[in-house]
C-alpha cells in the first residue's frame, strides 16, 4: 500500500472510532513541503513547531504529518503524527500495530488538555500566575527563532526561559514537570512585572527541584555508587572538585538540572566550597561540571570534551552551551571564557 493510501485508511479508522469522537474537521494531513495557510490557527501551530524544533521562521511542513485537533474550551490542542514513522510501523505490523499507538496518544492528550486548560484559564489571577511559573534552560543559538516570541534572560549562549507548569506544583511529585513556554503575547495579558515574574519562577523552580551535587564514589562489586549531596544548608560539607570523579551540579530530579547554576546563592556557595574561582562546563541541559581554575583540567581539554558530548551524546534539544564559563567569586559574576 502506498503512503497516501495508508493515510486515507488511517484517517477513516480514526473517524469511525466511537471512543475518539473526531470529525473530518479535526484531522488534517500535510505532505512535506506544503503549508497550512488556509487555516490560520494550524498555520500558527506549524510555525511555532518549526521555530521550537528546527529554529526556523517558516510555515512549511518539514516532513509529512497527520495533525489531530482536539477542541478544548474555546481553543484547541494539537498532536502531530509523523507519517513516515507510522508507515514504517504499518509495513511491519499492519493497521493493528498503528491504531493502538495513535489512539492512546489522542486519548492521553484529551485527558490532560482539559486539566491544563483549566490552569491556563485561571492565570489572570496573579497569585496563580506566581504559583505556576518555572524556569527552564535552553541553548539560545539553537532556539533563537522561538525565543524571539518567548520571555527569557540570556547568559552567554544560554537562555533562561519562563515556562508555565501545567500540573499541581508539589515538590517531588514527578521527575519531570509538564510545562509550556510562556509566549510574549500571553505574558502581556497578565500585566505582571517581568522581573518579578522571573524572581517568582526561580523561587518555584528551586523549591521544586532543589540543587544537589551528584557524586560518584568508589566501587562496590565493580559497580559505582552515586550519592546526592544537599550542599546549600550544610557549611561543613567538604568535597574535592579537582578529583577526576568530582561531583556534578544538578537538581534532585536530575531533569533540566543545569538551571541550578543560576539559583540564588548557589555559585557563591560553590565558591566557598571550591576555595577559588571555577569553570563551569554545561555538558547538557541536565548538569554542570565544576573545575577549579587552578586545577588539573585545562580549558582546551574542556572545550574538546564538550564539543564531543554535544556532537555524539546530546540530542539537539539537550545541548545547552558550546562555551566554557568561569565564575569570579570576588565580582560574583559568571562570564564566558
Amino acid at each position: 500500500m502506498a503512503v497516501h493510501d495508508f493515510v486515507i485508511e488511517l484517517m477513516e479508522e480514526l473517524l469511525t472510532d466511537k471512543d475518539l469522537h473526531l470529525t473530518e474537521q479535526d484531522i488534517r494531513f500535510y505532505d512535506k513541503g506544503t503549508t497550512a495557510e488556509a487555516d490560520k490557527t494550524l498555520d500558527s501551530h506549524i510555525r511555532w513547531k518549526n521555530a521550537r524544533y528546527f529554529n526556523e521562521d517558516s510555515n512549511v511542513v518539514r516532513s509529512s504529518i497527520l495533525i489531530v485537533q482536539l477542541p478544548v474550551g474555546k481553543s484547541a490542542e494539537y498532536i502531530n503524527f509523523h507519517v513516515g514513522e507510522l508507515y514504517r510501523l504499518y509495513r511491519k505490523d499492519g493497521m493493528k500495530g498503528v491504531l493502538p499507538t495513535v489512539k492512546k496518544d489522542i486519548m492521553d492528550l484529551r485527558s490532560t488538555a482539559g486539566q491544563q486548560l483549566a490552569i491556563l484559564n485561571q492565570l489572570e489571577n496573579h497569585d496563580l500566575v506566581r504559583q505556576h511559573l518555572i524556569i527552564r534552560p535552553l541553548n539560545y543559538d539553537n532556539n533563537e527563532k522561538v525565543l524571539s516570541k518567548a520571555i527569557c534572560r540570556r547568559v552567554g549562549d544560554i537562555a533562561l526561559v519562563l515556562y508555565i507548569s501545567l500540573e499541581p506544583m508539589a515538590q517531588g511529585k514527578s521527575r519531570n514537570i509538564v510545562s509550556t513556554m510562556t509566549r510574549q503575547d500571553m505574558f502581556q495579558l497578565w500585566n505582571v512585572d517581568e522581573q518579578k515574574a522571573f524572581d517568582w519562577a526561580m523561587e518555584n523552580t528551586m523549591r521544586l527541584q532543589p540543587p544537589v551535587l551528584y557524586h560518584i564514589i568508589g566501587e562496590i562489586g565493580g559497580q559505582t555508587k552515586p550519592r546526592k549531596i544537599s550542599f546549600m544548608e550544610d557549611e561543613g560539607i567538604s568535597v574535592d572538585f579537582d578529583d577526576p570523579f568530582a561531583p556534578i551540579l544538578t537538581t534532585q530530579q536530575e531533569v533540566n538540572g543545569a538551571v541550578a547554576a543560576f539559583y540564588p546563592g548557589v555559585l557563591e556557595r560553590l565558591y566557598r566550597m571550591v576555595g577559588e574561582d571555577f569553570y563551569l562546563v554545561f555538558s547538557g541541559i541536565h548538569d554542570v561540571h565544576i573545575h577549579p581554575v587552578n586545577g588539573r583540567a585545562r580549558v582546551s581539554s574542556m572545550r574538546s570534551t564538550l564539543a564531543d558530548m554535544n556532537r555524539t551524546a546530546n540530542k539537539r534539544d539537550e545541548v545547552l552551551s558550546r562555551q566554557i564559563y568561569q565564575y569570579d567569586g570576588e565580582k560574583k559574576e559568571i562570564m564566558v571564557v
